[in-house]
């Protein structure tokens, strides 16, 4: 069985040619901040009183079936804040109320060049039913970055399924600026690749996070209140951190 190749930690031709393509056109910025856990509900509500929710999809819980290497290279560029950094995940979502899984599927690869991003999105015909029951060392979620090859596939760094990180998303977007707004809470790690992590601890992180993504990269007035409501700036990465939960570790 062939596994897919993906960037690795000093992956720059992939990085350079995406630093061009940002030159022409201007990436999008986010910016986050942290909360604990149990001060979600205040804040969505602060937020409800001066944005407009999402109209399409203003609540949903989100699951993520994130890819690295057997080292560990992607998180190892988040760890160390290098200035290219790559991420790969199966994403799909469920009904916020019943739980029930919704299609479709997609396959995201993300790239950050700084503080700017930039994101291909794949839509997938794979059942998120499916998705949600297999175990992550299945042989067939191997093949499935493959429908990212035109992107991600030229450098030598095999690619594995590594844990499953779900939480629940409230959108919103700010009637002025037009930047999206997302309060994510309940984060937790439901499953784990036992050939990348030995061991599993059941966790649940005690932090949210509320992101701020548009163009501008520039917080807008209002929202410099969150520090207020607890708040506080960080380049929190859900992926980072569940990592470092699992294996008990600090950073």
């Amino acid at each position: 069985m062939t596994l897919f190749s993906v960037p690795g930690l000093h992956a720059y031709q992939v990085f350079e040619e995406n630093v061009t393509l940002m030159n022409r056109r201007i990436g999008e910025h986010e910016t986050k901040f942290v909360f604990t856990n149990n001060r979600a509900q205040i804040l969505i509500a602060w937020l409800r009183l001066r944005c407009e929710e999402d109209p399409k999809y203003p609540v949903s819980n989100i699951s993520s079936i994130y890819y690295d290497s057997p080292s560990w290279n992607f998180l190892r560029e988040k760890i160390n804040s290098d200035f290219l950094k790559a991420k790969v995940r199966l994403r799909w979502y469920s009904d916020a109320k019943t739980g029930k899984n919704l299609h479709p599927t997609f396959l995201e690869v993300k790239y950050k060049i700084g503080s700017s991003r930039k994101k291909k999105r794949i839509q997938t015909d794979i059942s998120s039913d499916w998705i949600s029951r297999v175990p992550l060392h299945d042989p067939q979620l191997l093949h499935i970055p493959q429908m990212a090859q035109e992107d991600i596939g030229r450098l030598n760094v095999h690619l594995l399924p590594a844990f499953q990180v779900d939480y629940q998303r409230f959108r919103f977007i700010d009637p002025v600026s037009g930047a999206r707004l997302c309060v994510d809470y309940n984060i937790h790690v439901p499953r784990t690749n036992r050939q990348m992590i030995n061991q599993y601890n059941p966790i649940y992180l005690h932090k949210g996070v509320f992101e701020l993504k548009d163009i501008s990269g520039k917080l807008p007035e209002w929202l410099h209140q969150l520090t207020s409501l607890g708040c506080k700036k960080d380049s929190f990465s859900k992926y980072a951190t569940c990592y470092a939960h699992l294996m008990q570790i600090i950073f």
